[in-house]
Parts: C-alpha cells; structure tokens; sequence
C-alpha cells in the first residue's frame, strides 16, 4: 500500500517533523501556565479584573488560528523573528491562556470560603493558604484547563507549517498541495495519536499530584 510505502521511506522526515512539533508545544507551555495560573489566581481577589482579563483572553481566542499566525509575522519580522518556531509558539501561548487563566478563576473562586477562614483562624498567612490549600485543592480544576490547552495546541501547531516552523502540519498541508494522500493520512494519523497521548500522560501526571483526599476511590 502506499500509505505504508510512504511510511517507510519517509520514517527520518517523520521524526524530524513529530519532534518539530512536539518541541513548539514544550516550548509554549511552561509559557501558557507561568502566564496563566498565576493571572487566574491574581484575579481571583479582583472581580473588576477578573472580568476584563477574562473578556481580553476570550477575544484573542476567537482570532482565527491562521490570521493569528500571520499577526505574529508581522510582528516579529522587524525583530528577525517573524519565520520559524518563534510566532507559532507565541501563538500558542495566546491560545492556551484563556482555558487556564478561567479554570484557575473557577477553582479558586469555587473553594468553600468557611475553609479559608478556618485556616486563617488558624494563624496561616497569605501565602500559605495559598499553596497549602488553595493551589492544593484546585488542581484538578487547573489541570482540566492545562489538558484542552494542549490538546488543542497540539492542532492548532500544525499550522506552524505556514510560517516555516515544521512539525506536523508539514505532511497534511504539503501533501493536500501535491494531491499525495499518504502524507495526509500521515499528519492526520500523528496529530490525533499526539492528542490522545498528551492528554493520557496529563492524566497521569494530574492523579500524581492531586491530594489523596480529592481523588475519587473506587469502592467496587
């Protein structure tokens, strides 16, 4: 078959492209939750804030991914930076804040506040409740939000292949243009298999770090 063909005489261009890609999303997301969980958790005392960050975050999602792409273009050029991994990884960044900051928001505003009072009564600082309890409790919350950002980063990378910065979408874009839909079927096949990976190791990841007493146990 010549999908398997394919597969076989382009096994190095394959590895090349899925590391491409995978290094954009390493790259953005230590970004994504540095930016993220600690905006979500300012303005989680700041209704006011709370209400124009989240307003900003929702307008820069909803900017097509590929107009997106072509503003950090212009953006960067005059830097030298406006091909390669630089704006896709930016882009990311600016796609995966809403999803984090909001989930933040929630699971810090969803605390029982009789809790917080309890430990304050208790003689524990500001900042102590705050990665003792808040952080703590509201992992699983945050966590979700982490997932759909790279979840959907994983898609929206593929179109670093229109400003030169490899991965993925190399082998669905260029093989839609030369009509070769081996390569299609490629792309396709490694974007979905990513996306499910990444969101199995968050997963795991999310049940390491998450408070025995929050986890569900089942009793079966």
């Amino acid at each position: 078959m010549e999908f398997f063909e394919y597969i076989s005489s382009s096994s190095s261009i394959i590895i090349r492209e899925f590391l491409n890609h995978l290094k954009i999303i390493g790259l953005s997301l230590p970004f994504s939750i540095g930016i993220g969980v600690p905006t979500g958790i300012f303005i989680s005392r700041h209704p006011k804030a709370a209400n124009i960050v989240i307003y900003i975050a929702s307008i820069l999602m909803t900017i097509p991914s590929l107009a997106l792409f072509g503003i950090m273009v212009v953006i960067l050029s005059p830097f030298g930076a406006g091909l390669g991994v630089t704006p896709a990884v930016i882009a990311l960044i600016i796609y995966s804040l809403l999803p984090i900051i909001r989930n933040t928001l929630v699971a810090i505003q969803s605390l029982d506040p009789r809790m917080i009072e309890a430990a304050r009564g208790m003689g524990m600082t500001e900042s102590q409740i705050l990665f003792k309890i808040r952080l703590p409790l509201s992992i699983p919350t945050i966590m979700s939000g982490v997932r759909n950002a790279v979840v959907m980063g994983v898609g929206v990378a593929t179109l670093g292949y229109f400003v030169a910065s490899g991965g993925l979408g190399y082998f669905i874009f260029a093989g839609l243009s030369r009509s070769r839909y081996p390569m299609v079927i490629t792309g396709v096949i490694l974007v979905s298999i990513l996306g499910v990976l990444a969101n199995y190791l968050l997963l795991k990841f999310e049940d390491v770090i998450t408070p025995k007493g929050l986890k569900i146990k089942d009793n079966k």
